[in-house]
């Protein structure tokens, strides 16, 4: 593009330095662009095949034809009248003298710019700041700046919807795997992010999703499907589990806490087939265990058990002391 600019400059250089003053010096009015126009200059009025820039109905136009005059080989170069900085080319490219109306294309300038086709950059890119750490620095705001601002914004479609509409960032590794960001959208406001990276293996490029964030917060790793604030399929290895719970097991050396007798227990388990208030083996399969709950149930039941083996060494040490009696007589 910067080479396209200094092309435009040295072909208007050149205009004024070895061309004559055109007529009277003022461009003529034209109304259509994609008829096969004399080389010059030209001003246009709602011209046919006019630039994208509607700011003003007035254009102004440059054009270099080809010499052979059977065909319809153009270079066009416009811009409004206005004084802003907005300039637009394109070439038209027709064998014969046949109107054509190819697309406009506009040259980079100050203001915002549109681009089509694609864009290659040989060497960093800087947006808003004054130098470069990295291929890409963008300074999204002021320092010291508090509302959150976007630094990148990636458009996605309205449709499809879920999977289908998934947009990514990737990390592509020569002779190697990748790595990505996914997001999606669902089927209401409700969006998806995903992070996927490649295993070690001889599969080829095959990134694997391994954790997965849903629309209502809720995190899955080596899942796509959390139902809990945090769901892992696999093993966690960790150092310190900290868990919060509302309540303990103190409660049973309170005076007023109902103790079950062991005959109670008893029946309960050739009834049950577990322990009172502990889950059954069924319910632990089909729903897991809550942790902090369960080891408060646990620590209850050790807490019984403690009293039963207080009781019964009270009632050893008198049947003891009985015997001695007996003995002593």
């Amino acid at each position: 593009m910067k080479k396209l600019i200094i092309i435009i400059t040295i072909l208007f250089t050149k205009m004024i330095s070895f061309s004559q003053q055109i007529s009277d010096g003022y461009a003529p009015g034209i109304d259509n662009y994609t008829i096969p126009l004399k080389s010059g200059v030209y001003s246009g009025l709602n011209a046919l095949g006019g630039i994208p820039d509607t700011s003003q109905q007035w254009n102004h136009l440059f054009v270099i034809r080809h010499g052979n005059a059977n065909t319809n080989y153009q270079l066009q170069i416009a811009s409004t009248i206005f004084e802003n900085d907005r300039l637009f080319f394109r070439k038209i490219a027709s064998g014969d003298l046949t109107s054509a109306n190819p697309v406009w294309l506009e040259v980079a300038t100050r203001g915002a710019n549109i681009f089509s086709g694609n864009q290659t950059i040989d060497g960093d890119l800087v947006i808003g700041a004054n130098n470069n750490v990295a291929k890409l620095t963008i300074q999204a705001s002021p320092n010291g700046f508090p509302t959150p601002l976007k630094a990148i914004s990636i458009n996605g479609p309205n449709s499809p919807e879920n999977a289908n509409s998934a947009r990514e960032i990737s990390w592509d590794f020569a002779a190697a795997g990748s790595a990505a960001i996914r997001s999606y959208r669902g089927n209401n406001y409700d969006t998806y992010l995903q992070f996927l990276t490649n295993p070690n293996s001889t599969s080829g490029n095959v990134p694997q999703i391994r954790l997965h964030i849903n629309g209502d917060g809720n995190v899955g790793i080596g899942t796509t499907n959390p139902k809990n604030k945090l769901d892992v399929n696999g093993t966690i290895r960790s150092k310190e589990v900290k868990v919060t719970v509302e309540d303990w097991s103190d409660f049973v050396f309170k005076k007023d806490y109902n103790l079950p007798t062991l005959a109670d227990v008893e029946k309960h388990i050739n009834e049950k087939g577990h322990l009172e208030n502990i889950p059954s083996e069924e319910e632990v399969l089909k729903n897991g265990i809550n942790l902090g709950e369960m080891n408060a149930k646990l620590l209850q039941k050790i807490e019984e058990l403690t009293i039963y083996m207080i009781e019964m060494k009270k009632e050893n040490l008198e049947m003891r002391n009985r015997l001695i009696k007996l003995e002593n007589k």
